[in-house]
């Protein structure tokens, strides 16, 4: 039985209920049985972007059985950094996925060109990822869900700052929930925090954690890695990875870093990611400057080959304000760099003891705990690290949302 059978019915396809709904019902009559054709999997996601959720996504589609579940990959907008969307769908497309990028438009025009693809590519299961795409995404799939279509929701985050309490946006949350087939969250605590705001049991919720990309872990070199991404060899490098936006805190991680360099620190400081925020960046490079530290506090930019970065890092600091999973801390852990990080949202949990620690916006600690590190301390938590790195594997979270896909899809 699909979940809110008993809620309102969702509207009719808009090109109504004629040649093309039969045909597409058609496309499931192979479901049951070992006969079944392939499904046609659409993962939705808000665009191209540089964040940990398209990153998953890959994941997912690289290492999932394409023979069963055929993927496409739907934006809803273009990329804010062409060079490195261009890149992400190079990659989605030597996995098997097609790719397609909306134009962006309006709201309204913006979900009814998503039913319209949908409807054309004959999608069997929406899969849509993240905040946007959970809310359009789904409105696109209720207006062809006489196609038969299947929809899955995946949750990547926290939802504080969009779900108001008595907003119309978390009351149209919980509506579109009641008619989700499936939910996916990608940690415990994003599965309690969902299953609290939508007033569902968090049974309905299955916790499939993230994995790792192999190619952003191989082992590299550290001087090579160094002089790729024009660092100094023999010194001391400490990297905060993300895009730069409030939630990553890159902000406490420049504080901390000018306090440390005031005190006689001798090492660099790099951020690394995309300037998604660039009144933000603008900011953090004024007060670098003003501190007269811009050849201590770097800014590498987006980096295609993390793999570089985490071999040339001597330790990744992650102060994020809030975090969903934290792609970059199993990753860094992979690759035998330690971890210092807030105890925001999921971390303690994905961190699982491997990391040290300190309280959200807390800079003073923050501080402390990179100025205090020492060798020994940093070599155990590498060893710490990859242990609870080798937790996570995509394979292992792509055969989990396969199985939900066949169960969804039997329904």
């Amino acid at each position: 039985m699909r979940p809110g059978g008993n809620g309102p019915a969702p509207p009719p396809h808009p090109q109504g209920n004629g040649a093309h709904a039969a045909d597409h019902g058609r496309a499931f009559a192979g479901r049951s049985g070992p006969g079944r054709m392939t499904s046609r999997v659409a993962h939705i996601l808000n665009s191209l972007g540089t964040g940990g959720v398209p990153e998953a996504v890959l994941g997912l589609v690289r290492h999932g059985d394409t023979k069963a579940h055929a993927p496409l990959v739907y934006c809803l907008k273009p990329a804010m950094e062409p060079e490195a969307a261009q890149d992400l769908r190079r990659r989605f497309e030597a996995a098997g996925a097609e790719v397609h990028v909306a134009p962006g438009a309006d709201k309204i025009d913006g979900v009814a060109h998503l039913a319209e693809w949908l409807a054309g590519q004959r999608i069997d299961l929406l899969h849509s990822h993240s905040y946007r795409p959970n809310l359009y995404g789904r409105m696109a799939g209720f207006l062809i869900r006489s196609n038969g279509l299947r929809i899955v929701s995946h949750y990547h985050n926290q939802y504080d700052d969009k779900w108001l309490p008595g907003s119309s946006a978390l009351m149209l949350e919980r509506r579109m929930a009641a008619g989700t087939d499936a939910m996916v969250a990608v940690s415990g605590m994003v599965q309690k925090h969902v299953a609290a705001l939508l007033d569902v049991p968090r049974s309905r919720i299955e916790v499939i954690p993230n994995g790792i990309a192999e190619d952003k872990t191989a082992p590299r070199e550290r001087e090579e890695a160094r002089r790729a991404l024009g660092l100094d060899p023999s010194a001391e490098v400490i990297g905060c990875v993300g895009r730069i936006c409030r939630q990553k805190g890159q902000d406490l991680f420049v504080a901390a870093a000018l306090a440390l360099l005031a005190q006689g620190h001798g090492g660099t400081f790099a951020l690394i990611g995309a300037e998604e925020d660039a009144v933000m960046a603008a900011r953090l490079r004024a007060s670098i400057a003003a501190a007269g530290m811009a050849d201590r506090v770097i800014f590498l930019g987006h980096v295609k080959d993390m793999a570089n970065v985490y071999a040339a890092l001597d330790l990744l600091v992650a102060p994020s304000r809030w975090e969903g999973f934290g792609l970059m801390l199993v990753e860094a852990m992979a690759a035998g760099c330690p971890v210092i990080a807030s105890e925001a949202g999921a971390i303690p949990e994905v961190a699982g003891g491997a990391a040290r620690l300190v309280g959200v916006e807390a800079v003073e600690e923050l501080a402390e705990a990179i100025g205090s590190l020492d060798g020994a301390a940093r070599r155990n938590m590498a060893a710490v690290g990859r242990l609870r790195a080798a937790e996570f594997g995509w394979p292992r979270a792509a055969a989990q949302v396969g199985e939900l896909y066949d169960r969804v899809l039997r329904c």
